[in-house]
């Protein structure tokens, strides 16, 4: 999810240069992204600095992908925790590819995050803590547009990203560039066909317990962001 609002966003600063470095909004990975440093902060009140802007940002739009957060977690466990471990014997909570292990550590860090009121962040906890403690939304909540994420970019995301694109009066030739780009391939973080994400996502969703976890985790995710809460929750 990141790494195409990284590529697409990076595409739009600079579409002329973007094109003709030859490079490819699904490939704009952290360590060879094109827009580096450039267009990017670690939070809003660094972008209102940086462009001079007050705190009601009057003019801008403010979007934010989110995606179902059981559908998310899958997708980051399969893909940090199965197919790329890191080389660390602690990846994952020190749990590798447990995932009943790896829920529980993590739920347990978030708790003691929460009660210290320090978010110090592993690498785990930036890709799995709840997307709703992201992109300053405990102030901004209400200005933000909030679109989804599909594993299949010609659902959702594209026809809703593109709708916000043309009201900011981008051109169609760039649109179309962007749709060409997310319908010709996936990113080689996408788990959603693979064998290990089917596995995974049966054991999850048949295990009450499991579930239980994932929903206090992400609870206010659902709520926030309009997704429908598992059964039985």
């Amino acid at each position: 999810m990141s790494t195409v609002m990284t590529g697409i966003i990076c595409y739009l600063h600079n579409a002329g240069k973007f094109v003709e470095e030859n490079r490819d909004i699904l490939k704009e990975w952290k360590q060879i992204r094109f827009c580096m440093y450039r267009n990017e902060f670690l939070s809003l009140k660094m972008m209102f600095r940086r462009y001079k802007m007050n705190s009601t940002a009057k003019g801008w739009k403010f979007l934010m992908v989110t995606r179902d957060p059981v559908d998310r977690f899958l997708s980051g466990f399969v893909d940090k925790c199965i197919r790329k471990p890191r080389e660390a014997l602690d990846y994952c909570n020190g749990c590798g590819a447990n995932m009943t292990c790896f829920i529980i550590q993590e739920y347990e860090r978030m708790k003691k995050q929460v009660e210290q009121n320090n978010f110090y962040r592993s690498f785990e906890d930036r890709h799995f803590f709840p997307q709703n403690w992201r992109c300053n939304l405990d102030g901004f909540y209400d200005r933000y547009n909030f679109i989804r994420y599909s594993s299949d970019p010609s659902l959702t995301l594209m026809e809703d990203l593109f709708q916000v694109f043309r009201e900011q009066k981008v051109p169609d030739q760039n649109i179309e560039f962007i749709r060409d780009q997310l319908t010709r391939d996936r990113t080689i973080h996408s788990t959603i066909h693979s064998e290990a994400r089917m596995f995974m996502e049966n054991r999850l969703r048949s295990s009450p317990f499991l579930m239980e976890y994932i929903v206090r985790m992400f609870y206010q995710d659902f709520i926030l962001f309009n997704y429908t809460l598992p059964t039985d929750f």
